[in-house]
């Protein structure tokens, strides 16, 4: 489906960075989406007070040119990955394996895709993650209330979804695997509980799992941040594990 008028609305540019980070190295960002048209409205996100479109629905928003068009700007040298991110859900882009594939095609830059992980459990979207060469999914309590109130997912998103998702996905994926596991002080800081959400996903084998704190000004100023030395045992008690 069509539905360019809310990314023209926005003026938003489609390609960004590079970016350094600590996780992922530097990347070129694509951001397929309009600003926070979302799966999640999430306590902690730093875009905006309230996600615009909360919804599943898959639509494409720009074309596979445009995002070649504007990517041909940025020189890709020393870049570790293109990551498709930016300011909503990139799986929600009906045409994001065009755009993989197209990625794939016209540059030898591996392939990242950043995703909150609530489309996981869609098997189109399970299909087209796998051509990615890395993926990030984040997936932060497998309590259903902490996974409710850290993430406000859209109707139809649920922490056993997900779960089964990253299960399905994670079978038959042979790409870079990362997750991120984001704490928030009163929702689903406790350790024991933190420890079980690492137990499931380090079962598949990821690269990394990053305990990741909102460190960045969120919406939600009221948050706290949890204490790191709290988490600090995991990285002794699990290889891949790192703690931000």
């Amino acid at each position: 489906m069509e539905n360019r008028l809310s990314l023209g609305e926005q003026k938003q540019s489609l390609v960004y960075g590079p970016v350094s980070s600590r996780r992922f190295g530097t990347t070129i960002g694509i951001s397929l989406i309009p600003l926070k048209v979302c799966s999640f409205d999430c306590v902690f996100c730093e875009l905006s007070v309230h996600t615009n479109v909360s919804t599943l629905e898959r639509h494409t928003y720009v074309s596979v040119n445009e995002v070649l068009e504007e990517l041909r700007n940025f020189p890709t040298q020393g870049v570790d990955y293109i990551a498709l991110s930016g300011a909503g859900e990139p799986t929600l882009a009906a045409n994001m394996s065009e755009v993989i594939d197209a990625l794939h095609q016209e540059y030898s830059v591996p392939v990242l895709v950043l995703s909150n992980g609530s489309t996981v459990f869609m098997k189109d979207v399970q299909e087209e993650l796998r051509k990615a060469d890395a993926v990030k999914l984040t997936f932060s309590s497998l309590s259903e209330e902490s996974f409710k109130r850290l993430n406000q997912p859209a109707e139809g998103v649920t922490a056993s979804k997900v779960a089964r998702g990253i299960e399905e996905f994670t079978s038959s994926y042979e790409g870079t695997l990362y997750f991120e596991v984001v704490v928030v002080k009163g929702i689903n800081d406790d350790l024991s509980k933190v420890r079980k959400t690492v137990e499931f996903l380090a079962q598949f084998k990821p690269y990394h799992i990053d305990i990741n704190r909102p460190v960045r000004p969120g919406t939600a100023r009221y948050l706290e941040l949890p204490d790191k030395e709290l988490y600090m045992p995991l990285e002794r008690e699990f290889p891949a594990v790192r703690v931000f």
